[in-house]
């Protein structure tokens, strides 16, 4: 029985469901929707109203965090490391990983510079500790290719989107660790397939219907 995924374009935390889905070459389908405009549906499916819901037959999950840990159990061998310190840790650095996501959404919203700067800065305070937890890599775990690794690919894509459009989301220099980091995560093959294919001009059109300091850049054509 093949799972299907209800998310729409632009989310990142369905695309850590289809990574996962990815990673372990299992089936699956995937339905996009309208969050703006959702069919009937999906109201007695998500509880919360909102994506990543994952259906299996009759049974219906929803939140990121839970679905991904649910595939990765059931679809053996597991992306976690097998210690379970380790994998409590790694646990948590994926959650710290939603949480630079949503730094990440609050640049797209800045107003202007100043706000989209302040941004940056709460962003790059994250991307310090994240850049002393890692290791010699070439993952996040050291040799083995991990479960949080694939976690942050839509955060690493989407802070590229911002980067391009005005410079401050990435310094190499700051984050070394974390530019190598990156740059092996987006070269994996799996990556493109784990978006729609049209991903970044989406990306930069919401950016230009929020109107934002990022927005506005895009549509000065010095993005």
């Amino acid at each position: 029985m093949k799972p299907r995924l209800i998310s729409f374009k632009l989310c990142p935390f369905v695309q850590k469901a289809v990574l996962t889905l990815l990673k372990k070459q299992v089936e699956f389908d995937i339905d996009y929707i309208d969050l703006d405009n959702p069919p009937p549906w999906f109201g007695e499916l998500s509880p919360l109203g909102r994506v990543p819901v994952l259906q299996v037959g009759d049974e219906v999950l929803f939140e990121s965090s839970v679905i991904v840990e649910y595939l990765d159990e059931v679809h053996p061998p597991s992306l976690h490391p097998a210690d379970p310190l380790k994998k409590a840790q790694n646990r948590s650095w994926i959650e710290f990983g939603n949480e630079c996501l949503m730094n990440g959404y609050q640049l797209v919203m800045a107003d202007d510079e100043e706000g989209y700067l302040e941004q940056v800065k709460e962003l790059h305070a994250k991307l310090d500790r994240l850049e002393r937890q890692l290791g010699d890599g070439p993952w996040f775990n050291g040799d083995t290719l991990a479960l949080v690794d694939l976690c942050y690919i839509p955060l690493f894509q989407r802070l590229q989107y911002c980067d391009e459009a005005c410079p401050g989301p990435f310094d190499d220099q700051r984050h070394p660790k974390l530019h190598a980091w990156r740059e092996r995560l987006m070269q994996l093959p799996l990556v493109k397939d784990s978006t729609v294919p049209e991903i970044r001009d989406l990306y930069r059109r919401m950016m230009q219907m929020k109107g934002g300091f990022l927005g506005q850049r895009i549509d000065l054509g010095e993005g």
